[in-house]
């Protein structure tokens, strides 16, 4: 399994456009190689079902909406406080990894199934996160800090061509 988990690191009393647009530019994403999505901290929704509605009403982006309905749909999209122990280990994505804890890109595929954190906003990831995760990830190799809906297609995208097709199996 493998998850695309955006953690909202935002204000979480109110529901901002950049939720709405990020959610809509990682749904493509993850249904076009076959990645869960998951939304840590974002208290606006209960259920994916309104989640995914509220946003596909929003957003013409990936078809209006159509791939974040699919992912609702075959249970690929999560809400959720903590990271499951199912979803397998934690990746926090960093331009500044722990050199304890980086994993180079090559190591991915030996992983068999992962989280990967990605945080929404200029600060990244909370250092809670980045503590707790088992692995550092820098997408580029080269502490260069991403946008975040740059480094979620950064990272979809090294996913698909470096592990994806082991995870399929």
């Amino acid at each position: 399994m493998i998850v695309i988990c955006l953690v909202n690191t935002y204000d979480k009393l109110k529901l901002h456009e950049i939720h709405l647009r990020s959610i809509a530019r990682a749904a493509p994403l993850c249904y076009a190689f076959n990645m869960h999505l998951a939304l840590l901290d974002f208290p606006f929704w209960k259920k994916t079902e309104d989640l995914a509605k509220d946003v596909a009403e929003y957003t013409t982006i990936g078809n209006g909406g159509e791939y974040l309905l699919k992912l609702a749909d075959e249970g690929k999209l999560h809400l959720i406080e903590k990271i499951p122990a199912h979803f397998g280990v934690s990746v926090a994505t960093t331009s500044k990894p722990d050199p304890k804890k980086n994993i180079d890109i090559e190591s991915l595929s030996s992983l068999n199934s992962a989280t990967f954190l990605i945080g929404l906003g200029r600060r990244g990831l909370p250092s809670d996160i980045l503590k707790s995760a088992r692995y550092h990830l820098d997408v580029t190799q080269k502490e260069i800090s991403l946008e975040t809906c740059t480094a979620i297609g950064a990272i979809a995208m090294l996913l698909a061509l470096k592990v994806v097709k082991k995870w399929r199996k």
